[in-house]
């Protein structure tokens, strides 16, 4: 299991808080719960799917592969642009 850290709504957060209380779990079960439910739909299952096809292709295409390579660039480089190109 991996730690996660989120922001709900909080009129969620009681929802869920109340769901948790009257079933006796703690509230992460209860999202758990939700997390699965919802994960379970067809078409979220349909999307899951679909993006898990689009990750694999991502990986096996070896220019996507490149991308990050030369690490980053300058990042103010839209306010000096001009002084790099610009004819004297």
């Amino acid at each position: 299991m991996k730690r996660l850290q989120v922001y709900l709504p909080e009129e969620l957060l009681n929802d869920l808080r109340l769901y948790a209380q009257s079933r006796g779990i703690p509230l992460a079960e209860a999202l758990r719960e939700a997390g699965r439910e919802f994960s379970s739909k067809l078409e979220i299952r349909k999307k899951i799917k679909q993006a898990k096809t689009d990750k694999k292709k991502m990986q096996n295409n070896p220019f996507l592969s490149m991308i990050g390579m030369l690490g980053k660039g300058p990042t103010d480089a839209s306010s000096t642009v001009d002084d790099i190109y610009d004819d004297p």
